[in-house]
Order: structure tokens, then sequence, then C-alpha cells
């Protein structure tokens, strides 16, 4: 997280302000080239842009997952594991964005919320800025074993295994923190002014360089590569079976991999190019200038995660949309009669039970498809009630409760 280094004489030695995640840090004076960089102007710009940012996303962040939450929770009575990573994914957005009001009041003046806060804050930050990262891939993985192995009990979604991958995942992102845990801490530089940052005394390049890479790594690349992987297969299946709404899950399911490189990208191009900065590969202080400020721009960017993902994904489910309809129906007291709010959780859950027989007849006739196809036989329509083809929903469709 951005926070402000002090202001330090030319003479003195620097001290920095370093991300919990990235441990980048914006110093007032940096040494490129063998002289002195001066960065008023980075530090006055990040002054007045991060808190701002950091206040949009916290209210956005805060309203979208509260929101998916109490839809999650209050709609959906049979935790199909596709909801069960959806609300972790909504419960990590919302921690993360808890943490954003601390940087950003620190950032604006100076850390005073004293030693216990700062590691914990730093810590939730880290856990809930990589656990958010891996649900989305989870999510990928679910739906790529929903479409493209369609046998009815894939020993990789029983519930168990889907529950304990969950469990996985928490305990990545706690163990991507421990450095918070063990470094972080806080600084007085001048004497009433306090930084939350890392201290690494003498291997702090090294660390930094470390840290930056498994950013790059475990919050990038290898999410991102899985995401290309699951949901071309997908799209290879939807193609070569042309189920009704093939061109809408097509779109979804690009949508899902664009947004995810759109909002990633800049800011971890910005850190690699960081890291050749320090290993002096380039650069000269106005680079380095230019760099913090695309530092400080790209991370916001790719904080708005917390606020469109979830509701990306939640979105891409009709079966979500009626929850969502039901819920502002309630509280709006849209229902004429006076019996019929109480009777909106039922007329829900009677619609979910009617939707997930529709998605195992679709889905039975997508495995037969499958299997016809892979047998060498030509894969024809099926009529189903009268409707020729296969009704599509991406998010919602292939579910099977016995597979869960």
């Amino acid at each position: 997280m951005a926070t402000t280094a002090s202001f330090l004489p030319l003479a003195t030695k620097e001290a920095s302000s370093e991300n919990s995640s990235s441990f980048y840090d914006y110093d007032y004076l940096d040494e490129v080239d063998f002289m002195l960089c001066r960065k008023d102007t980075v530090l006055s710009f990040g002054k007045v842009f991060l808190p701002v940012f950091y206040s949009l996303i916290f209210v956005l962040g805060l309203g979208g997952n509260l929101l998916l939450l109490v839809v999650l929770l209050r709609y959906v009575p049979r935790r199909r594991m596709a909801e069960v990573y959806l609300l972790n994914l909504a419960i990590s957005n919302f921690l993360f964005v808890v943490t954003l009001p601390f940087w950003g009041i620190s950032v604006a003046w100076h850390w005073v919320f004293g030693s216990f806060l700062c590691k914990m804050v730093s810590t939730l930050y880290t856990i809930n800025f990589y656990s958010g990262i891996f649900f989305i891939s989870c999510m990928s993985l679910d739906k790529y074993l929903e479409i493209v192995h369609t046998q009815p009990h894939h020993r990789l979604r029983t519930r168990a295994k889907s529950l304990l991958l969950v469990a996985v995942v928490w305990a990545m992102a706690l163990a991507v923190s421990i450095p918070d845990m063990v470094f972080v801490q806080m600084h007085e530089h001048p004497k009433g002014v306090w930084n939350c940052y890392a201290d690494f005394s003498g291997h702090r390049t090294t660390w930094k360089l470390f840290l930056r890479f498994q950013q790059n790594l475990l919050g990038f690349l290898l999410p991102l590569l899985a995401m290309i992987f699951f949901y071309s297969r997908i799209g290879c299946v939807l193609v070569r079976l042309r189920p009704l709404g093939r061109g809408r899950a097509l779109r979804i399911a690009a949508a899902l991999v664009v947004a995810f490189f759109v909002l990633w990208f800049p800011y971890n191009l910005t850190l690699f190019l960081h890291s050749l900065l320090d290993l002096q590969a380039f650069g000269n202080c106005k680079v380095s200038q230019h760099l913090d400020y695309a530092l400080q721009v790209t991370e916001s960017i790719a904080f708005l995660h917390c606020c469109f993902t979830p509701i990306l994904y939640a979105f891409s489910s009709c079966r979500f949309r009626q929850y969502l309809k039901a819920l502002l129906a309630t509280v709006l007291r849209w229902h004429l009669a006076p019996g019929t709010s109480q009777a909106s959780p039922s007329n829900c859950s009677e619609s979910s039970r009617l939707t997930g027989q529709e998605e195992m007849t679709s889905m039975n006739d997508l495995g037969a498809r499958q299997a016809n196809n892979g047998e060498g036989g030509i894969v024809k329509h099926h009529s189903l009630g009268g409707v020729d083809g296969i009704q599509l929903d991406f998010h919602s469709m292939c579910s099977r409760p016995e597979s869960q």
C-alpha cells in the first residue's frame, strides 16, 4: 500500500514507506545513477490522488460486496460450489476494501492507528489481496469442470474436495502474508510522524525483488494463464456443441478474461519495470519519477477489481438476477398483497428448484452430445420440452445438485 515517506533534508539517510503487498516505496530521495533524486512532486500528487481514489473504491466496493453477500446468504437455499466460491470472493473483497481507509489516512497525514493495527491491517490487506485473485481462478476451474467434464459425479467436483480447495486458498493467502506479520512495524521519522511499513534491514532490495516477483507470478501470470486455458476449453465445447445462448456465454467468458487483464496488467508491468530499475538495468531520476506516478495510478486501477469483478461474475447468472429482484422487492415493498413479501423467499426457493431441474436436463443433454461427439457420431440438436437445443446460462448452466 502506497504511503508517504517522511520529508527528509538532502543530507540525511533516506527512509521509505513500503507497500504491504509489493513493498515498493515512493522515497522523498532516491539514489539513481549515483545521484540524489528528489520526489517532492510525486509525494504531493500521492497525498491528493490516493486518498480520493481509495475513498471511491471503499464506497463502491463496500456497497457492491455487501449487496452480493446479502443476496447469497439470504436467497441461496442450497450452497452450490459456484456460489460458495463467489461468497468467499465477496468476503475477501469486503475485507480488502475495509483496509483502504487506513492507508488513505496514512497517505494524507501519517499512521495514527498504533502498532497493533499497523501489523494487522497490513496482514489483512495482503491476505485478501491474494485470496481474491485465487478465488477468481477457482471459479474458472469450477466452470471448466462443469462444462468441459460433464460426468455426473466428477471426482474433482465433490463438495468435500471443493471446500478443501477453499481452505487451501485461504491457507495460501495466509502464508503469502507472513512477511507482513514478521517485518511490518511502525517507524517514527521525524519525531511525532509515524509510518507503517516493512523493515528488511540490510536485505531490503532482495526482499523487494522477491515480493514483486511473487506478485507478478502468483497475483497475475499464473491466474491469467489458468483463466485463458479454462475459458478457451469452455469456448471450444460451446462452439462444437452449439447450445442455445452460446454467443452470450462466449462473450461473458471473454469479458471475464479481458477484465482481469485490463485491471491487473498495467500494475504488474509497472512493478516489473521497478524491479529492473532497482537492478540498475536502465533508468535515471526522471524515469524513476515517472514509474512512481505510474505505480500509484495503476495500483488504484487494479484495486477496482474488488468493485467490478464480483458484480461481473454475479450478473452473468440469471439465477442471481432473480435473487436480486426478490431482495429489492422486499426492501422497497413493491408487493401489493400484504402476504407477498413473506412469500418471497419461498418463491425464490421454488424458482431455484425449477432452475436446477432445467439445468440438470440441459446438462444431461450436453453430456450426451459430448459423448456422442467423442465416439465419432453426428451431434444433433435434441428437443427439450418443445425447445430445440439447450437453454444456456453461462454462470448457472450445468449445475447438478448430486455433483456437489
